[in-house]
């Protein structure tokens, strides 16, 4: 991907286990040739402070967590910017669990433990279409003061 005039992407990495944010968020460093903003949280309560103050474009989010969980985090990230694209992870899945999280409104879904090839292919195929909408709205924007 060519990050050309492109704004920073703004990732959210959430897990309760603070080894496997380190290990993704460094992951996602190395990995993206985007410039990104990364944000990592093993809390899920400083996470949606966090969210309730800021945007993300992806919220990369565990599902089962202590007290918020993943589907209390895509609630609060899409009341703040109904744009962000949630991918969630987990090590628990059922077939109703998927369909839940997608007709809430997540982009994607990865099993743990993270194959990481799988997240890249997941990640950029997100930000490919985070940077078709910002290129599409920098059109509409700029036929607008045509």
């Amino acid at each position: 991907m060519i990050a050309g005039s492109y704004r920073k992407i703004s990732i959210l990495v959430l897990d309760d286990d603070p080894a496997i944010t380190r290990l993704i968020a460094g992951f996602l460093r190395s990995e993206l040739d985007l410039p990104l903003e990364l944000t990592e949280f093993s809390d899920p309560y400083a996470a949606s402070h966090w969210l309730e103050n800021n945007c993300c474009d992806i919220l990369l989010s565990d599902i089962v967590m202590p007290g918020l969980n993943g589907d209390d985090m895509l609630r609060i990230a899409k009341r703040r910017n109904p744009w962000t694209q949630v991918v969630f992870m987990t090590a628990f899945s059922t077939w109703d669990r998927i369909a839940q999280a997608i007709e809430g409104g997540a982009s994607d879904y990865l099993m743990k433990p993270i194959d990481f090839d799988e997240l890249s292919q997941v990640i950029h195929h997100v930000c490919a279409r985070i940077l078709r909408w910002q290129s599409a709205l920098r059109e509409t924007l700029a036929g607008s003061v045509s």
